[in-house]
């Protein structure tokens, strides 16, 4: 028994020390994965702390960047030719072929090599910040599209980051619509003041400073219907019409006598866009001696001398009808802009890129590529020049064939049997006569009635334009251009597909009107383009005139921006009803060479981050 019961203790006590083995196993092994834990607590609180830092230089690198795309801007705003400065070295502006006639103007922020300095980011006390930028210009299309593309690197630390904007000026065509006055141009209209002087009307006094007896306001009516952004300088009057888009006056909008307008949002003051006094100096986009146009892949555009007829093909080219041409490409007595045209550029050059002169002057036209990303000059006929001097090579009386076009020879008018005019044919089809009288156009008139003084003179710069459009130009007219039917844009056009149409003193929607006051053309018309009269304004021939039962629609897709405002019909009827609705790819691109206010301002269009251009050091990233 004794022996038995020691036995059964001594195996208990076996049990009892394996037991105390197994309890020090679990405790070693508790105690070690929390260690691990700790430890895995203490990497990941160290991580995140190193993530933030990350974090945080990240970020101060993006906002470096975008302190840079903000400093440009302001400089561009305060000297709109700052475009003109920059690095061509940099790796982005050498690689588009960028050039700078100013340099750098001592902006360290044009630096681009490894070593040069940063231009730091100011803190909110004026204080320096452990931020940084620099930046690269590409101005290769602001002549060409009006954009300046700017690559703009932050730093923070050792992280840099990279946006690429696409900054543009706050012109004409970003606005469906834009007048310096919302009075009828007298020299259209013919509306004289009441006073003594008798001093033409609306021409020094906005609508807030006009009568009704001296100066007719036009309104938009209850039929209209206005996609896009609007603007003037003068007080609008709104009886009924709807605005989709923004609506800014600098003298406010009124409503007396007639229906409330209908906005998308209260309409706002703003500030005056000044059109230019001129168009003159796009004529130097047709010289061959110029920097600007010869440094240029575009190179030279064409110019072309007295009525010229346009038409847009819908397949790259465009058929050119122009009797009065005698060069197509000039150049200045200097190479300097703005100097006077004295020769002729390379005769085969300007030939295959502008049409021979004697296909030019063929009754069939010649049909050539479209000037992509260029312009097409109508001028009028150079005065002649003293004797002694120099002459123009595109004046006729001083040119080789020392007589006088013959659109301008013989007396008015001279249209043949069927005529219904007073005129005498411009040489390119106009005014038009049709197989009978009744079919025929008789004088144009504007306004209340009145004649247009010499609306298609022999000797003027006028373009007369239609077709299909599928390449990015412009058709500015010394005098007048007239839209002679549809112009539209193709349904593969591209967004940098813009059309520019200028006529300095008017542009016309040719309206031709039969002696029965009936109209010859069928209804509606369509124009997809950015339109600008600089001195004239944007107007339908005849708006006075024909059935009541109006002319249909009148659709423009795009921009119209006009000194004075032109009418397009009556409120009993006649004439067009508006459909115009703003181009969204003019708020990214401009017209080739179109003209810009004289005082504007330059906005950022776009941002987006791209490949980082610099290391933390300054040197380029290949």
């Amino acid at each position: 028994m004794i022996r038995l019961l020691r036995s059964r203790l001594s195996v208990a006590a076996r049990v009892r020390d394996d037991e105390r083995g197994f309890a020090l196993v679990a405790v070693v092994g508790i105690g070690t994965v929390v260690m691990l834990l700790v430890a895995t607590m203490v990497a990941i609180a160290t991580s995140g702390a190193r993530v933030t830092s990350t974090d945080r230089a990240w970020n101060r690198a993006i906002a470096a960047a975008y302190a840079g795309v903000a400093d440009y801007q302001a400089r561009l705003n305060a000297d709109n030719t700052y475009g003109n400065y920059g690095q061509s070295s940099a790796p982005f502006s050498a690689a588009s072929g960028s050039t700078f006639t100013k340099g750098v103007g001592g902006n360290p922020a044009f630096n681009y090599q490894s070593g040069q300095s940063w231009v730091t980011v100011p803190t909110g006390d004026g204080t320096g910040s452990d931020s940084s930028y620099r930046y690269a210009v590409d101005n290769s299309k602001l002549s060409s599209q009006g954009v300046i593309r700017l690559q703009s690197t932050g730093r923070s630390g050792t992280t840099t980051r990279t946006v690429i904007a696409n900054v543009r000026p706050d012109g004409f065509s970003n606005y469906l619509y834009f007048t310096n006055y919302e009075s009828g141009d007298p020299t259209v209209t013919n509306e004289k003041a009441s006073t003594a002087l008798g001093a033409p009307a609306c021409t020094t006094a906005y609508r807030t400073s006009a009568t009704s007896s001296t100066c007719d306001q036009i309104q938009f009516g209850s039929n209209d219907v206005l996609e896009g952004p609007v603007r003037s300088n003068d007080q609008i009057k709104v009886c009924g019409a709807q605005f989709k888009s923004t609506v800014q006056s600098a003298l406010g909008v009124t409503s007396s006598g007639c229906a409330v307008g209908r906005y998308a949002s209260n309409p706002t003051t703003s500030s005056t866009l000044v059109p230019p006094a001129t168009i003159g100096n796009l004529r130097d986009s047709t010289r061959t001696d110029l920097p600007a146009t010869t440094g240029t892949v575009e190179g030279a555009g064409c110019l072309y001398t007295g009525p010229t007829k346009i038409t847009f093909n819908g397949n790259g080219t465009m058929t050119v009808r122009s009797p009065m041409t005698i060069t197509t490409q000039v150049t200045g007595a200097t190479p300097t802009a703005g100097a006077q045209i004295t020769g002729s550029g390379d005769p085969s050059a300007a030939a295959t890129k502008c049409g021979a002169v004697t296909a030019l002057r063929s009754a069939t036209g010649a049909t050539i590529p479209i000037p992509k990303n260029n312009i097409v000059y109508v001028q009028n006929e150079p005065s002649a020049r003293p004797t002694g001097t120099t002459p123009d090579p595109n004046s006729w009386n001083d040119s080789t064939m020392k007589s006088t076009p013959t659109a301008c020879s013989g007396t008015a008018p001279s249209m043949g049997s069927n005529s219904a005019t007073s005129l005498k044919s411009n040489g390119v089809g106009f005014p038009y006569v049709g197989s009978t009288t009744a079919t025929s156009e008789t004088d144009p008139t504007a306004g209340a009635g009145t004649a247009v003084t010499n609306p298609y003179g022999c000797d003027r710069g006028d373009a007369f334009v239609q077709g299909t459009v599928d390449k990015a130009v412009t058709i500015a007219a010394e005098n007048y251009l007239y839209v002679t039917g549809d112009i539209r844009y193709p349904t593969t056009r591209s967004a940098s597909t813009v059309l520019g149409l200028i006529g300095q003193r008017a542009v016309w929607v040719w309206n031709p009107i039969n002696p029965n006051n009936g109209a010859i053309l069928p209804s509606d018309r369509e124009i997809d383009a950015a339109i600008l009269s600089n001195t004239g304004t944007f107007v339908v021939q005849n708006w006075t005139r024909g059935s009541t039962a109006g002319r249909g629609t009148l659709t423009v897709n795009g921009s119209i921006a006009q000194n004075f405002r032109g009418a397009v019909g009556l409120a009993s009827g006649q004439g067009y009803d508006k459909g115009y609705r703003f181009d969204s790819s003019l708020s990214t691109y401009t017209p080739p060479k179109f003209p810009q206010p004289t005082v504007t301002t330059y906005r950022v269009a776009s941002q987006v981050e791209s490949k980082t251009a610099y290391d933390a050091n300054g040197a380029p990233v290949s």
